[in-house]
């Protein structure tokens, strides 16, 4: 069986069969499904109520009317209806852009203390505040639990919105996919709240500190901030983009250091890859600033254009044309095609802290091992699990032969990315 007969079709599949994405038909099904079962368990003990969502700028594969993603949940006690028209003076409305709700959907713990509070901090911070606006309250708080559930079941199957061109638009970051094409790397100013940034930066510094090391690799085992910045919609989008779906965590790493020369020397990252280097992008790199980056901190310093050489620098060139990368905190630089690069000197006093996030092409092999914790599956939505392999065919083959769902699933959803990223940069 070929790859090329498993795209074959005008409307394809874009994810696995126990994934959907926001307010598709298949989301609202098992929506329908579960809250059928859960409010029938529940009986007497959740009072009627009724709540309707609506989205909009839905991305057009939808094919939801005018671009409104919406759907409405109505239990008067005894029946429930869930279904795609509004309901009337809802209990609950919700209404805002298709991409910051998608943003919300996907956050797991939803009656964990302080998970949303932190979800919406962040979705307001990259959307703007009303991106996402709520009007009403539930009445009891056996309902909010029962949704709260709910919330969690749906956020684990719902994936990322496929439609690159569209999500970059929507995340503002559509002018930085070409500038990587064009330059090698980009900058994303404060991708993340300071308050964010603050909360990696501790527990960075805990991991590091309790290891009495500079450096520290698998970043990703050391708590749910970690989890939360590797899922980072701006920096997946890039990804995505220079990389292709289905690329793969190769590690995740801090670098703790003080005042004195920079220790890491002009590189790329393409170790033992034979020159020429190919034309398209093999690894990407997201460094995160969790401080204000200046020239005396210590900064990445990049060659822009470098990628074009397609090989590593020679001994002593490269560092007249380079260029510090100067960030206020919470930012992230972005860089791939083996583009040449180096640590600062750092002149101030003080700690400058950074995570290291690499990706690599779904067909390469990662730096460390990767270890599919069930309880982080089931905290995370499945964009975790798709950069840490769960979503592709490699090492899945078993006596009987390859995992041609996932083959199938990856090259349909691989072949919709490079359409819509041809209109992208084409525009």
């Amino acid at each position: 069986m070929s790859l090329d007969s498993m795209v074959a079709g005008e409307a394809p599949a874009l994810c696995l069969p126990h994934q959907c994405e926001f307010l598709s038909d298949a989301w609202l099904a098992r929506a329908r499904d579960h809250l059928t079962g859960a409010l029938k368990a529940a009986g007497t003990a959740v009072a009627p109520f009724s709540m309707t969502e609506r989205f909009a700028n839905a991305p057009p594969h939808l094919g939801c009317p005018g671009g409104l993603a919406q759907w409405s949940l109505c239990f008067d006690g005894d029946r429930v209806e869930v279904g795609r028209e509004p309901v009337e003076s809802p209990d609950v409305l919700v209404e805002g852009d298709y991409q910051a709700g998608l943003a919300l959907a996907q956050v797991v713990g939803a009656l964990a203390p302080g998970v949303m509070a932190r979800a919406h901090r962040e979705v307001a911070h990259l959307f703007g505040p009303d991106a996402v606006r709520l009007r009403g309250q539930l009445k009891d708080e056996r309902t909010a639990e029962l949704l709260g559930l709910f919330h969690d079941h749906m956020a684990r199957m719902t994936v990322e919105n496929p439609d690159i061109a569209h999500r970059a638009r929507a995340l503002g970051v559509d002018r930085h996919v070409r500038e990587v094409e064009e330059h090698g790397y980009t900058v994303i100013e404060r991708a993340i709240t300071p308050e964010f940034a603050d909360e990696v930066r501790e527990a960075t510094l805990r991991a590091v500190r309790a290891h009495g090391s500079q450096q520290l690799q698998w970043m990703l085992y050391h708590g749910p901030e970690l989890e939360r910045l590797v899922q980072n919609p701006s920096l997946m989008t890039l990804m995505d983009a220079s990389l292709g779906r289905g690329a793969v965590i190769a590690s995740i790493s801090a670098i703790r250091r003080g005042p004195g020369p920079g220790f890491i020397p002009i590189h790329t990252d393409y170790s033992m890859v034979p020159e020429p280097y190919p034309e398209f992008a093999m690894t990407g790199v997201g460094v995160w600033a969790l401080e204000d980056w200046t020239v005396e901190s210590g900064p990445t310093w990049i060659v822009p254009g470098s990628h074009r050489e397609r090989r590593g620098p020679k001994p002593g060139e490269g560092m007249d044309r380079g260029v510090p990368i100067e960030m206020p905190k919470g930012s992230v630089v972005y860089f791939t095609h083996g583009v040449w690069h180096w640590q600062g000197d750092r002149t101030e006093p003080g700690e400058r802290i950074t995570i290291h996030s690499h990706f690599n092409r779904g067909i390469l092999r990662g730096l460390e091992p990767k270890r599919v914790d069930v309880q982080m599956m089931h905290r995370n939505p499945p964009r975790l699990g798709e950069m840490l392999g769960e979503d592709d065919w490699f090492d899945k083959l078993d006596a009987h032969g390859r995992d041609y769902l996932r083959a199938g699933h990856m090259a349909r959803l691989q072949k919709f990315t490079d359409e819509r990223l041809a209109e992208l940069l084409a525009g």
